[in-house]
């Protein structure tokens, strides 16, 4: 199975199988070119401002595309833990309520959300079982008080996909609002903002771009007068104008979330590596890796090692995770051969994207199947 995409066209595998996608894309080579170009506008003066805002308004069109949604719709943060963290500070609380999250959520779902139990909010966490939760895990721990229910759409963890459009369904019967963190979904598999109350991610994973960039996409239907707690000069409609020192009105549209400047640098990659991933078209690159992920499954089953990742294609995405005590160590064995994963935390998860092909399956199989033999010896 071939890749989607010459490899030629990233910098960083030529010789090497990179399944570290789920923390680290290999970059574009796109990037280069992009990043120069914004050091070029940059020198224009005043028309480098107006050029910066081109690029912006494209990989915000790219983005909303990518989301099923408008370009009014996205904010450009400068990482999907500052995005969360923005939503957690403005929700309006009181006393009693609750937000219910998953063990197998990544920190910064769970962080923000912790830091104001100080203040009266419980957290309800949401044990997994067998590394699954459901939709139906979700709902059972939602009542009169909850406010808001946060989850990631793919777990960094053990890879397992959660319906979230199921549980919107239910929520947007309520007053809880969905909370969707795509890091680990968005550019692999299709996300909609439709079925959620706001969509999160990040830059550098699987959108392929640079740090320093997060993205925040906002659904109208339940949040038309949901308000950020802090604001700055990008957030309001005339910043200049003769009240400026007596009252502001917030943008309308999701604009409000954004303070300041975003990483210019960052929107140039991003624009560039959104335009990629749109001409080879997510239906694609799903259907790739879906197929080459089962392949794994089956493949690392065979040599013994026990999948945390469901083999079902509804129920995982780019991340397959095995259960692996000794990961870390294992995973700075195959860096050492050229093989990127990630180890850690019990396990080894190798990500699968439009760049991999059969040949990097098989180079990861047999050289953990060494790799196995000499630890059992």
């Amino acid at each position: 199975m071939e890749a989607l995409i010459e490899r030629s066209a990233f910098i960083g595998l030529d010789g090497r199988a990179w399944f570290y996608g789920g923390a680290e894309s290999p970059p574009p080579s796109v990037m280069l070119e992009a990043v120069a170009a914004y050091v070029r506008n940059r020198a224009n003066g005043p028309l480098g401002r107006i050029q910066n805002g081109e690029v912006e308004q494209a990989c915000r069109d790219n983005l909303a595309a990518l989301l099923e949604g408008r370009p009014e719709q996205i904010a450009l943060m400068s990482s999907a833990s500052e995005a969360i963290s923005m939503i957690a500070a403005s929700c309006r609380f009181g006393q009693g309520d609750n937000v219910v999250v998953h063990d197998l959520e990544f920190p910064s779902g769970v962080l923000p959300w912790l830091h104001l139990k100080s203040s009266g909010v419980e957290v309800r966490v949401v044990a997994n079982r067998g590394w699954r939760v459901t939709a139906e895990d979700l709902l059972a721990a939602v009542d009169a008080n909850t406010r808001i229910v946060v989850t990631s759409h793919v777990s960094y963890m053990s890879g397992v996909r959660i319906d979230y459009r199921s549980l919107y369904r239910e929520l947007s019967k309520t007053k809880t609002l969905l909370l969707v963190d795509a890091t680990q979904s968005l550019g692999v598999v299709p996300v909609s903002v439709n079925d959620a109350d706001f969509v999160v991610a990040s830059s550098y994973k699987w959108l392929m771009a640079g740090h320093g960039g997060g993205v925040l996409a906002v659904n109208p239907r339940r949040t038309e007068l949901f308000e950020p707690r802090y604001v700055g000069w990008r957030s309001v409609e005339d910043m200049f104008s003769d009240t400026r020192f007596e009252h502001f009105r917030f943008y309308r549209d999701a604009r409000r979330f954004e303070t300041g400047y975003p990483s210019y640098p960052t929107l140039y990659a991003m624009k560039a590596s959104t335009d990629l991933l749109l001409s080879v078209g997510i239906g694609r690159i799903a259907a790739h890796v879906l197929e080459l992920g089962g392949r794994l499954i089956r493949d690392m089953k065979r040599i013994g090692f026990e999948p945390m990742t469901p083999e079902q294609p509804e129920w995982r995405a780019g991340n397959i995770s095995f259960v692996c005590p000794d990961g870390e160590r294992l995973a700075d064995e195959l860096q050492r051969q050229g093989t990127y994963v990630w180890g850690g935390d019990g396990r080894l998860r190798a990500s699968i994207h439009l760049y991999n092909n059969s040949d990097d399956v098989a180079k990861l199989v047999s050289q953990l199947a060494v790799l196995a033999d000499r630890s059992a010896s």
